[in-house]
Formats: C-alpha cells, sequence, structure tokens
C-alpha cells in the first residue's frame, strides 16, 4: 500500500512531517478521510480530532481552526493554529477551560456577539483537546505513542 506524506505545520513551526497510511480530518463539511490516490482539495480546517493511521497503529491529535491542502500526489499539508498530542494534555486544566468559556457564553448571551463568538470557538477547541486527552488516558497510550518517530512536538500546550 502506497503512504501519504502528511505535514502538520502551526504559526511556530512544522510540528508533524511523517508518512502515513490515511488521515482523518475535521472540516466545515464534516469528517473527511484521505486515502493514497486522493483527489486534490482544498478546505477548511475546524476545530477538532485528527486521526492519523500508520501499519495499525493511529494516534490522535487535537487541532483547532485552519487550512488543508490535498496535492492528490500524495501530499497532505495542514495549516493549523494549533495542534496537541494527547500526551501534552492535562484533563484538569481542560475541563477549567471548558467551564471558563462556558460561563463566558452564558453570561454574553445577550450581551456582546463577539465575545460570544470567542468564546464558542474556544470551546469547540477545549472539547477536541478533552476528546483527545480522554482516549489517550484511557487506551493507556501515555506509555508509547503509535507514531512515537513523528517529528510531532513533545512541547506542553498548544503551538
Amino acid at each position: 500500500m502506497s503512504k501519504l506524506m502528511f505535514e502538520l505545520t502551526t504559526p511556530e513551526k512544522v510540528v508533524f512531517s511523517q508518512a502515513v497510511d490515511q488521515v482523518t480530518l475535521p472540516t466545515m463539511d464534516g469528517e473527511i478521510t484521505i486515502l493514497p490516490s486522493h483527489i486534490p482539495l482544498v478546505a477548511q480546517l475546524v476545530p477538532g480530532v485528527a486521526i492519523l493511521k500508520l501499519d495499525g497503529a493511529s494516534e490522535d491529535v487535537a487541532v483547532s481552526g485552519g487550512f488543508i491542502q490535498v496535492d492528490g500526489r500524495g501530499k497532505i499539508t495542514v495549516l493549523a493554529d494549533t495542534a496537541e498530542r494527547g500526551m501534552n494534555l492535562n484533563l484538569e486544566d481542560i475541563e477549567k477551560a471548558k467551564q471558563r468559556a462556558e460561563e463566558v457564553m452564558h453570561s454574553t448571551v445577550r450581551g456582546d456577539d463577539e465575545t460570544f463568538a470567542r468564546a464558542a470557538a474556544e470551546l469547540e477547541r477545549e472539547l477536541a483537546r478533552y476528546k483527545v486527552a480522554l482516549k489517550y488516558k484511557k487506551d493507556g497510550s501515555a506509555i508509547k505513542p503509535p507514531l512515537q518517530n513523528a517529528e510531532l512536538t513533545d512541547d506542553s500546550g498548544p503551538v
């Protein structure tokens, strides 16, 4: 089976660059799974979970807004605002951030639309982070990340 060259970049750096078998990404129109021989595509990335698969192993990465480009020749480029692995996420911190975003949303329901939109976006991002952290903790993959040879950063916090 041929591989895809997958590159995940944030404003700070290239955080992941590796051949993979398939990638599932959250878009404005729902999740898409990209396999070898996929047609060229440009799509908007939304906050959610990117699922990277290689040789039967998979790893979830929490991503936020950005863009996806599939060149039709086996290369996928994702430009994301942030990208975080499960091993770098702390459930307690995420729950606190979720709660703060929900409080802001509730307090601005009849107020400032811009503040409400920012809080809603923050909540969406925190929910994606929560899903990745919860799965990572549940699967016990803290011992050995499936894609450990990837160049994805091990820094804590969003990149």
